[in-house]
């Protein structure tokens, strides 16, 4: 299942944006380099994982877990010109990847007007 036709398109990337922006941080913590982390999609699996409270999460997944609710149900409104350009590139990987995953941290996250 893809995206629910129903939330808006900006909407969905504004919040990609902001998981995107954390994703990427945290690949980058780790790894050093954003692009060469998301090869390694075990890393970010565990971490949405998390997210979801269908995994066990390190420190990064609780920062991430802890940070959804503001990203998702308030959207992406304070990104610099970098981290929108590391969040595109990691929105499209987590667009194409897991679709299914991103409709359930709406679910989980957003409010009442981010599920409509």
């Amino acid at each position: 299942m893809r995206h629910p036709q129903s939330v808006p398109k900006l909407y969905k990337m504004r919040s990609l944006t902001w998981l995107s922006v954390i994703l990427c941080l945290a690949i980058f913590s780790t790894h050093g380099n954003c692009q060469r982390g998301l090869s390694g999609n075990v890393y970010v699996e565990k971490q949405l994982l998390c997210a979801l409270e269908k995994g066990p999460c390190d420190i990064l997944g609780r920062q991430i877990k802890d940070a959804l609710p503001q990203i998702i149900g308030k959207n992406c409104q304070s990104c610099d010109k970098k981290q929108l350009a590391n969040a595109k590139r990691v929105a499209r990987f987590v667009q194409s990847k897991y679709p299914d995953v991103w409709n359930d941290l709406v679910k989980k996250y957003g409010t009442a007007s981010t599920q409509n």
